[in-house]
C-alpha cells in the first residue's frame, strides 16, 4: 500500500474515532450517582481514619454520658470528660466528624427530595450542604477534590460535579425546556462619568446573586451586548416565573449590618457542636466565603438583624483603589445624607464589625477603626485586584442608575422540549435513510461509500458540537438535516464526473482521479459561499439562527473532509487492491444525453418570475400594511402563548371575542398551530399593550386562569411563552437586514474574484429571486416573516448558490475547450450536462425537507415549507435567471464589441482614404 494513502487512513482513522470518543456519554448521567463516585475515594480515606478513633472510643456515646451525668465534680465524669478531650484532639478525629457529616447530607439530601420529588439533584445537594438558621453548613470540599483547587467553594464543586455528569450533548431550552430573560437598559440613563459596560457588570452580580439565593437551578447569566444580559434556566414552572420576573426587576438592596460584639464566642460555640447550637434572637448566622489561589475561605459571623441607616442609594462612588502602602482597597464616597449616616454608625461603634449585605449575601465585615466623617471612607485589607473589583461592584451595585427590563422572555415547558426532541429525532432519522436508500440503489457501490460518507458527516458534527460545547436546539437539528442532504451534492458531483470520465474511455483508476479534480473547484466554492451567509447569520443572528449557523457551519466543513478526502481515501484503496474494475451506477433515460435549448424559453420564465415576484409583493403589502401580521413575534414584539386542549377545543372566534371582552384589543391573534412534537396548540398572540407609554407586561399566570374559567369543558395547559419587546423586535428586524446585505455583498465580491463580476451579480439576482418567490409563497400559506423564516431563506441563498456555481463552472470549463462558441451555446450545453446532478441534489434534498414537513412542527415545519419553495425556485432560477442574465450580458458586449470594431475599421478606412487624396 502506498504511503501516502497509509497516512490518509490514519488520519480517516483519528478524526473518527477521536470525534465519535467526543460524543459520549451522549445523555447526562445521575447528578447524585455521579456524586457518589467522585466523593468515593476521598470518603473511603476519610472512613479509614475513624476507625482509628472509634477503637478508642465514640465520641457521640461518650458526649452522651457527660450529658447524661448530674455529678459534674466526680472522679468518673473528670476521667470521662479528659476521654473525650484526648479523642477530640486526635489527628483522626476531624476525619471521623467528616465522615458523620457526609451521612448528615446524604440524611438531608433524601429529606429534600422526599419533600419535592421533581427537584433536581444538583438543587437537592446545593440545599442540603447549605444548612440554615437550624441546620449547620456542610463543606462539599471535605468529600471532593476539584483540581488545582485544594478547597474550593461548594459552588465550584456543585459545578464541577455537574460538569463530570453532564452528556456531551447539550440542549437547548427549546429541547430540554426552560425559560431565557433577555434583560435590558436604556444607555442614555447611564451617568457621563460611567460605563455603559461598569453598570452591565453590576446588574450581573445582583442577578447572579438572586437568582441562587432564590433556589434557581444552574442559571446561566451571561453578557449579550453592552446593554443587555440572557439569563437562561432549565425546568421553571410557571409560578416561579412569576416569582423570578419580580426579583428580576426589583432594586438591588445593600445594607450595612453591626457584627455581633460577641460574634467571636458565638462562632467559637457553634463550631464546636453545630449540631445542637442555636443562633440567639436578634441575630443572623451568616458566611462570608472568598476565594484565593483556588482555595475557599470561609468566615463566620453574626449579624444584627436590624440593618444601619446607611442605604444603597447613599453611596455616591464604589471603586478600587491603591493605598499609601501600594496594597488594594475600595474607596468609598457617600451622598450628603449617606455621609451624616455613615459619620454617626461609625462614631458609636468604633472597634466593631460592619458588614456589608447585598439582598442577603454578606461580602466583608471590615473593622470600624475610627469614626469617618466628611463622606470618604476606605475599606483596606489584603485584598487582590479582583476582590477589590468585586467588592467595590457590589457596593455600587446599591446604587444602579438603571432600571433593567425584561425585554424578551423564551419558555418551553419540558414536555414539550421532550416531544421536540422525539420529532427532530425521527425527521432526521427518516430522512437520513430516505437518502441512504436512494444512493445505494441509484449508485450501486459508490452509494455504499456516499452512505459511509453521510454516517461519519453526522458522527464529525454531533462531535464537534461536543468539543466546541455548542447548543442543540430544534433550528440546529433542522441544520443537521438539511446538512445529511445537501452534503449528499459533494457526493454526487463527484459520481457524474466521474461517469462522464469513464463514458470517455478512461480506466476506473484515472476516471477517479480526472472525476474529484474536475469536482474539487465547484464543490470549494459552494461551500464556501454557504459558509459565508451561515457566517452573517452567526454575526447578526439571535438564538434559533445561530444555533442554526453552527451546525450548519459545522456540516460544510464535515461535508468537505468526508467527500474530497474520506471518500477518495476509499476509491483509492479499492482500485489499489483491484477490488472493482467498474464503477456501475444506475441512470435516468431521459437525462443522457440531453440537448435542450434551456434559453429559448427564459422570455416566458422572466415573465412568470415578475408575475410571482408582484404578487409577493403584494402578498406582503397587504399583510403588513392592512392585516398587520405579516412580520412573526421575533420582529413585531408581543407575547406568544400556546396551549394544550385536553377536550373539546374551543372555537377560534369564541376566544377571540372573550379577549376582546377583557381588554385586550381587536390587533390579537388567535388560531391553532402545530407544535414540534406535532401536537395540536391553541396559539394566542398579543400585541405591545402601552399605557401612558410604559408597557404593560402580561401576568401568565392570571391570563391562563381567565381563560380556563371561561372554557370550563376544556383543560387548557399552559406549555409555551415568548415575549419579544418593540426595541428587541426592531434590532432582530435589523440584524437580519444587515445579515442579508453583508451576505451579498460577499458573495459579489468572492463570485467576482473567481469567476466574473457579472457572474457574482446574476447570482445574487437569482437568490434574491428565489428568496423573494419563496418567502411569497410562503406567506400565501398563512405564514409570519420570523428569524427562522430568515434563516430559511439564508439557507435558501447557499442552495440556490451550490446549483448556480455548477453551473458557472460548466461554463469557465467549457468556454476554454471551445473558444469559439457563442455563450447562448456554452450555457445550455452546460446546464444540459449538470442536469443530472442539479435534479438528484434536488430529489435528495427534498427527501430530508419532506420529512421534516412530515415529523416537524411549529418553526421546523415554516423552516421545512420555506426550504420547499426554495428548493423549486432556486432549480428554476440557475436555468432561467442567472443563465439568461449572462447570456444578455455577454450578448451586449459582443454587440458593443463589434461596433467598436466596427468604428475602428470605419475610422481607419477613412484615415486611409484622407491619407490617399
Amino acid at each position: 500500500m502506498k504511503k501516502s494513502l497509509i497516512i490518509r487512513w490514519i488520519i480517516i482513522a483519528l478524526v473518527v474515532i477521536g470525534w465519535l470518543s467526543a460524543m459520549f456519554p451522549i445523555r447526562d448521567k445521575d447528578y447524585l450517582g455521579e456524586f457518589d463516585r467522585i466523593s468515593a475515594k476521598q470518603l473511603a480515606a476519610l472512613q479509614a481514619r475513624s476507625q482509628n478513633v472509634l477503637k478508642v472510643g465514640n465520641p457521640d456515646e461518650l458526649k452522651a454520658k457527660l450529658d447524661a451525668m448530674e455529678a459534674k465534680d466526680s472522679d468518673e465524669y473528670k476521667a470521662l470528660q479528659k476521654s473525650y478531650s484526648e479523642l477530640q484532639a486526635s489527628p483522626d478525629y476531624e476525619a471521623w466528624v467528616k465522615v458523620k457529616d457526609f451521612a448528615e447530607l446524604m440524611r438531608r439530601v433524601a429529606a429534600v427530595r422526599s419533600d419535592d420529588a421533581s427537584i433536581s439533584g444538583y438543587k437537592a445537594l446545593e440545599r442540603a450542604a447549605q444548612g440554615n438558621a437550624d441546620l449547620y453548613r456542610i463543606n462539599l470540599s471535605d468529600f471532593v477534590n476539584v483540581p488545582f483547587q485544594a478547597k474550593a467553594s461548594n459552588k465550584t464543586i456543585l459545578r464541577y460535579v455537574r460538569v463530570k455528569s453532564a452528556g456531551k450533548l447539550r440542549l437547548g431550552l427549546d429541547l430540554q425546556g426552560g425559560t431565557e430573560f433577555v434583560l435590558g437598559f436604556n444607555e442614555k440613563d447611564v451617568p457621563k462619568d460611567e460605563k455603559v459596560e461598569d453598570i452591565r457588570d453590576r446588574i450581573l452580580v445582583i442577578m447572579d446573586n438572586r437568582l441562587n439565593s432564590m433556589g434557581v437551578t444552574e442559571p446561566e447569566i451571561k453578557a449579550t451586548g453592552k446593554n443587555t444580559i440572557s439569563v437562561r434556566m432549565p425546568s421553571v414552572d410557571e409560578a416561579d416565573k412569576s416569582d423570578i420576573r419580580s426579583t428580576i426587576k426589583q432594586a438591588a438592596k445593600l445594607e450595612f449590618h453591626l457584627v455581633a460584639e460577641n460574634s467571636d464566642e458565638l462562632v467559637s460555640q457553634y463550631m464546636a457542636d453545630r449540631q445542637n447550637f442555636r443562633t440567639p434572637p436578634g441575630l443572623i448566622r451568616k458566611e462570608i466565603e472568598s476565594e484565593r489561589n483556588g482555595e475557599l475561605i470561609t468566615q463566620v459571623v453574626f449579624i444584627e438583624k436590624t440593618p444601619q441607616r446607611i442605604r444603597g442609594e447613599d453611596v455616591d462612588k464604589a471603586f478600587p483603589n491603591v493605598d499609601e502602602f501600594g496594597n488594594w482597597s475600595i474607596s468609598l464616597r457617600f451622598k450628603s445624607r449617606g455621609a451624616r449616616a455613615f459619620a454617626d454608625v461609625t462614631g458609636k461603634n468604633v472597634g466593631r464589625q460592619l458588614a456589608i449585605v447585598l439582598d442577603g449575601v454578606v461580602y466583608s465585615a471590615p473593622n470600624i477603626r475610627e469614626a469617618i466623617s466628611g463622606g470618604q471612607a476606605e475599606i483596606s485589607g489584603s485584598f487582590t485586584f479582583e476582590e477589590a473589583r468585586r467588592l467595590s461592584g457590589v457596593i455600587a451595585s446599591g446604587n444602579v442608575p438603571v432600571t433593567v427590563n425584561i425585554d424578551s422572555e423564551f419558555g418551553t415547558d419540558p414536555t414539550l422540549g421532550a416531544d421536540s426532541v422525539r420529532s427532530g429525532s425521527w425527521a432526521g432519522l427518516l430522512g437520513m435513510a430516505l437518502v441512504i436508500l436512494f444512493m445505494m440503489w441509484y449508485y450501486r457501490v459508490a452509494g455504499l461509500i456516499a452512505v459511509s460518507a453521510l454516517v461519519v458527516n453526522t458522527v464529525l458534527v454531533l462531535g464537534t458540537m461536543a468539543l466546541t460545547k455548542a447548543t442543540i436546539t430544534m433550528p440546529g437539528i433542522a441544520g443537521m438535516v438539511l446538512t445529511i442532504g445537501m452534503a449528499v451534492d459533494a457526493n454526487v458531483l463527484i459520481f457524474e464526473r466521474i461517469r462522464e470520465e469513464l463514458k470517455r474511455g478512461k480506466t476506473i483508476g484515472n476516471a477517479i482521479v480526472a472525476g474529484y479534480q474536475r469536482a474539487f473547484s465547484s464543490i470549494f466554492d459552494s461551500n464556501l459561499t454557504t459558509l459565508v451567509t451561515a457566517f452573517f447569520m452567526y454575526q447578526f443572528g439571535s438564538g434559533s439562527v445561530k444555533g442554526f449557523a453552527v451546525t450548519l457551519s459545522f456540516g460544510i466543513f464535515a461535508s468537505m473532509f468526508t467527500a474530497i478526502f474520506m471518500t477518495r481515501a476509499i476509491f483509492d484503496l479499492l482500485v489499489l487492491r483491484d477490488i472493482i474494475k467498474g464503477l456501475p451506477m444506475r441512470t435516468f433515460k431521459f437525462l443522457e444525453n440531453l440537448n435542450v435549448d434551456y434559453l429559448k424559453y427564459r422570455k416566458n420564465a422572466i415573465r412568470g418570475s415578475l408575475v410571482l415576484c408582484v404578487v409577493s409583493l403584494a402578498c406582503f403589502g397587504v399583510r403588513y400594511f392592512g392585516t398587520k401580521d405579516a412580520l412573526g413575534l421575533d420582529f413585531a414584539g408581543g407575547t406568544e402563548l400556546a396551549y394544550t386542549c385536553d377536550g373539546q377545543a374551543p372555537d377560534v372566534d369564541e376566544v377571540r371575542k372573550f379577549l376582546g371582552t377583557q381588554g385586550y384589543g381587536d390587533n390579537l391573534r388567535v388560531g391553532y398551530k402545530r407544535g414540534q412534537g406535532g401536537e395540536r396548540l391553541l396559539e394566542i398572540v398579543l400585541p405591545i399593550i402601552k399605557v401612558k407609554d410604559q408597557v404593560q407586561e402580561v401576568d401568565y399566570t392570571a391570563f391562563s386562569m381567565a381563560l380556563d374559567q371561561a372554557f370550563p369543558e376544556v383543560k387548557i395547559g399552559l406549555k409555551q411563552t415568548n415575549t419579544v419587546g418593540g426595541n428587541v423586535g426592531a434590532k432582530f428586524r435589523n440584524d437580519a437586514i444587515w445579515a442579508a446585505v453583508l451576505s451579498t455583498l460577499g458573495i459579489i465580491v468572492y463570485l467576482a474574484f473567481r469567476f466574473e463580476l457579472m457572474f457574482g451579480l446574476a447570482a445574487v439576482l437569482a437568490v434574491a429571486h428565489d428568496a423573494l418567490v419563496s418567502a411569497g409563497l410562503f406567506m400565501l400559506c398563512g405564514g409570519q416573516l420570523s428569524l427562522t423564516a430568515m434563516a430559511a431563506l439564508m439557507t435558501i441563498f447557499g442552495y440556490s448558490l451550490n446549483d448556480t456555481i455548477v453551473i458557472f463552472d460548466r461554463i469557465r470549463e467549457t468556454r476554454e475547450l471551445n473558444k469559439d462558441k457563442s455563450y447562448y451555446e456554452l450555457i445550455n450545453q452546460a446546464v444540459n450536462e449538470s442536469m443530472s446532478r442539479t435534479l438528484l441534489t434536488s430529489l435528495t434534498t427534498l427527501l430530508v425537507v419532506v420529512s421534516l414537513l412530515v415529523f416537524g412542527g411549529g418553526a421546523i415545519f415554516d423552516f421545512a415549507l420555506i426550504m420547499f419553495f426554495g428548493i423549486f425556485t432556486g432549480t428554476y432560477s440557475t436555468i432561467f435567471i442567472a443563465s439568461a442574465f449572462i447570456n444578455t450580458w455577454h450578448k451586449r458586449a459582443v454587440r458593443r464589441e463589434r461596433v467598436n470594431a466596427e468604428a475602428l475599421k470605419n475610422a481607419a478606412r477613412d484615415a486611409e482614404a484622407t491619407a490617399k487624396a
